[in-house]
């Protein structure tokens, strides 16, 4: 059984991330379900995205204006870089 599922923007993921919402509604799998938005959303999120905002267990984005609007966002520091990267 899976324990971790990581999917990003297509569209195609929905109906993924639904079922793993409701096989652990069902008390049938204990799978995580992690989001990562599409780095090209600056200001909103994707129609996917917002579609599975409220059921995933972590919600990654990569810019931090996009925290102001969704708070239960987590900001990546794979673009920018670690604080140790860039102070060196």
């Amino acid at each position: 059984k899976p324990q971790l599922l990581l999917v990003n923007g297509p569209g195609t993921c929905v109906p993924v991330v639904y079922s793993a919402f409701i096989f652990r509604v069902l008390a049938l799998g204990i799978c995580k379900v992690v989001f990562v938005e599409s780095l090209c959303r600056v200001q909103t999120l994707s129609l996917t995205g917002k579609l599975v905002y409220h059921i995933v267990d972590a919600f990654v984005v990569q810019w931090p204006s996009l925290k102001r609007k969704y708070p239960m966002v987590e900001v990546s520091d794979a673009i920018r870089g670690s604080k140790e990267w860039r102070e060196n």
